[in-house]
């Protein structure tokens, strides 16, 4: 049995348990006030168990699935509709069971009175009130215990979160160290191997920094860590990796968001066919006297992955770009068959 479904038989079980105890609590209530209730013990627990309390049970149920369905988010029309819909229901239904059915079955429940409507009417909306509420009072405690579990389990999760990112920061401090280590080593040895160490350093050392502040970073800093980036994989790549990185403007005073230009890149490094000479790779950078930056990216798509998603990394920047600029923003992309291309302007923020 899965948790859902025996979620769904725990609630029905409550629901069974609160119904027996009201019916059998009112034939109780009722025997000790009339010793004679219990001569026509059949027809009574009919009248009580399936006729007294259907109207009842319809004023709840109704009354739950309206404050389920229009409070929140809260529609007060809708809202108001249905509970004078399930009103005007269960005063017929109440008038039915009092002046039709409980007198054919000829009990003491047998009405002697003459129908009369206001009285009728008012004593019925004083029940279907107090039946309302209690509904009311039914969702609100389950929509409460449902806030506090989830926020629980936000709770822990943001515990769990931290704890990731308390051992993730070990790690990369560690292996920092070490390439420093190893960088001194290699010094004798080759000058080449020694630069990539360097270099590879200094790119763990920004992402370090950039992930601790999660604040705007200079748009210089973020241009030297993505030229760090396209030096190892030039190493990598035995300098045959075509991509040309061109800045316009003075860009010396501008912040924003950090890891933006690594993820760029990185989607091109990726998805991007960068060994062709002819068409090459292309990551534009150009600033306006207005401090609106224009990114730029452009790339022919590798013949196995012309077909595939670029998957979530361009939309979790996104998520960023608006948290951190809201409106201030524009994202586009041109996804075609042979090549990509993105860009991204953003009215920026100039250092203070």
């Amino acid at each position: 049995m899965n948790l859902h479904l025996r979620k769904k038989n725990t609630a029905l079980l409550y629901h069974i348990s609160f119904w027996l105890t009201y019916v059998i609590f009112g034939i109780i209530l009722k025997f000790s006030r009339d010793p004679e209730y219990i001569s026509n013990l059949k027809t009574n627990l009919i009248l009580d168990i399936f006729l007294i309390n259907l109207p009842t049970l319809f004023a709840f149920y109704a009354s739950w699935y309206s404050y389920s369905k229009y409070l929140q988010p809260i529609n007060l029309i809708r809202l108001s509709l249905s509970l004078l819909t399930t009103f005007i229901f269960f005063t017929i239904l109440w008038y039915l069971i009092d002046y039709w059915i409980a007198p054919k079955l000829n009990t003491i429940y047998t009405i002697t009175s003459e129908f009369e409507f206001i009285p009728f009417v008012a004593s019925i909306l004083y029940i279907f009130v107090q039946w309302s509420l209690i509904a009311f009072g039914f969702q609100y405690f389950k929509k409460t215990l449902k806030h506090e579990k989830q926020l629980r389990v936000l709770q822990n999760e943001k515990l769990e979160i931290d704890y990731a990112y308390l051992r993730a920061q070990i790690n990369p401090h560690f292996l920092n160290n070490t390439l420093n280590f190893f960088y001194a080593k290699s010094l004798p040895l080759s000058s080449k191997l020694s630069n990539g160490i360097m270099t590879l350093s200094e790119i763990m050392r920004y992402s370090l920094q950039a992930n601790q502040n999660n604040q705007l970073m200079p748009l210089t800093d973020e241009i030297d860590h993505i030229r760090n980036i396209i030096s190892i994989n030039q190493l990598q790549a035995n300098n045959s990796l075509h991509l040309d990185l061109r800045i316009e403007g003075d860009i010396q005073h501008i912040l924003i968001v950090p890891l933006t230009l690594v993820i760029l890149l990185e989607n091109i490094l990726k998805h991007g066919e960068c060994n062709n000479q002819d068409e090459r790779a292309r990551i534009n950078i150009k600033l306006d006297k207005d401090n609106n930056i224009k990114i730029e990216t452009f790339n022919k798509k590798k013949r196995e992955l012309s077909e595939q998603s670029n998957g979530n990394s361009l939309e979790n920047l996104q998520k960023r770009l608006k948290s951190y600029y809201g409106e201030n923003f524009s994202f586009n992309i041109n996804d075609q068959i042979e090549f990509y291309e993105l860009s991204l302007n953003i009215s920026i923020h100039p250092i203070n």
